[in-house]
This record gives structure tokens, sequence and C-alpha cells, in this order.
């Protein structure tokens, strides 16, 4: 099972004029979460050397890179057009119909963490076989979107698919997790509740492709 665990909530109809505009609108978000990132990678090299040295992953850092990897999780879904609210700025969740899961754990292998730029190449070389081919089906989305104003659903899922393999491979490269990232081509899309629900943050879809439970709290991150 992967370490990471995205979910968006499918809508056939959608907006032609944000969809258009989508790239110029996500513009503020790409800029935070650019940056935030930045720091991110930043933490990951401290986190290198506790790793290294205790065997464990120091959770206040870890904490700070789920947060951008939460943000950065919705950002990527809008701009990659599985969705249309506007996403909010931060850590802070809104009306997106948007589940990410990733659970801390302390212990971490000192000698995958040691070698971890050398591990990820190979899901590295996947990861970019895979962004050109969703750059041409993102595109062919957002043509059909703008002409249409329907998302076709086999677009949709291979889109959703790559980005959850996507954020897998971010949360191994920046040490957040032991657990080799995987591409399914063949799992099922999970049925998330109506987009009047908040803070689902943190909540994993069903592997039966079954409705998630409601939050049981606030969002973390």
């Amino acid at each position: 099972m992967s370490a990471v665990t995205l979910d968006v909530t499918y809508d056939e109809r959608r907006s032609r004029l944000t969809t258009a505009f989508r790239y110029l609108l996500a513009i503020p978000h790409l800029i935070f979460v650019g940056l935030w990132g930045y720091a991110a990678e930043f933490v990951a090299l401290l986190q290198w050397f506790v790793i290294l040295f205790t065997g464990q992953r120091n959770e206040g850092m870890w904490n700070f890179q789920r947060g951008y990897l939460a943000y950065n999780a919705r950002v990527s879904s809008y701009v990659a057009l599985l969705y249309d609210q506007y996403p909010n700025f931060g850590s802070g969740w809104g009306m997106e119909p948007v589940a990410f899961g990733l659970d801390y754990r302390p212990d971490a292998n000192r000698l995958t963490n040691a070698l971890r730029l050398l591990w990820i190449i190979p899901a590295l070389l996947i990861a970019l076989v895979l962004g050109i081919a969703v750059a041409f089906v993102g595109l062919a989305s957002w043509v059909v979107i703008v002409i249409t104003g329907k998302h076709p659903r086999g677009m949709w899922e291979f889109i959703l698919r790559v980005y959850r393999f996507n954020l897998n491979v971010s949360a191994y490269g920046l040490l957040m997790s032991d657990e080799y990232p995987r591409y399914d081509g063949s799992a099922q899309t999970s049925v998330l509740p109506p987009g009047d629900r908040r803070g689902w943050d943190g909540i994993a879809p069903p592997r039966s492709g079954g409705p998630l439970p409601p939050p049981s709290g606030p969002p973390v991150g």
C-alpha cells in the first residue's frame, strides 16, 4: 500500500471559464507552494542527518514537510484540472474536494535513507515517463472541458493516478517514508463525501471504492 493516499471527488460537469484560465489563476499558489517546497527540501537535508545518527525521523520536521505535501496535493490537483473549487492558501482547508493522508512513522531505515538519492532514480524515471503522458492527457482534457464543459472520466482517473504516484515519489524523496513508490494503473478511484464537508486531511480513501467516512476532527496541516 502506498505511503500517501490522495483522492478527489469526480464531477463530470466542469467550468469552462476557470478551466480556460486555470494556469493563470494558479500562479499565486504555484509561487507559494514552490517557496514552501524549497524549505521542505532543506528540512529533508537536516532530516537526513537526524536519521543517519538516530535511526528515527524528527516529528517536527516531518510535520512541516507534511503540511507542504498536503498543500501541494491540493494545488497540483487544481492545476491538473481534477476539480474547479479555488484552493485555500497554506495548510488551511476550504471546500476543496480533496482527501490527503500520510501517517508519521518515527523509525527510519538508515541505509535506504543514506542512499536515497540513488534508490529513488528508478521511481524518478517512471515519474518522468508518466509526466510526459499526463501532459498530453492534461492538454486534451483542457481542450475537451473548454469545448464541452465536461471532463471524461478516463482522462480524469489517469491524471489522478499519476499525481498520486508523484506525491509518493515526493514523500520518498523528502525522507518522509521508507515505502518505495509504485504506480498502480488499475487502482480503483474511491468516492468522497459531497462538497459541503470539510477537513478530509489525513483520511485514507477506502480500497473498495466506497464513500469515505465523515471527518472525525479538524484538518491537520
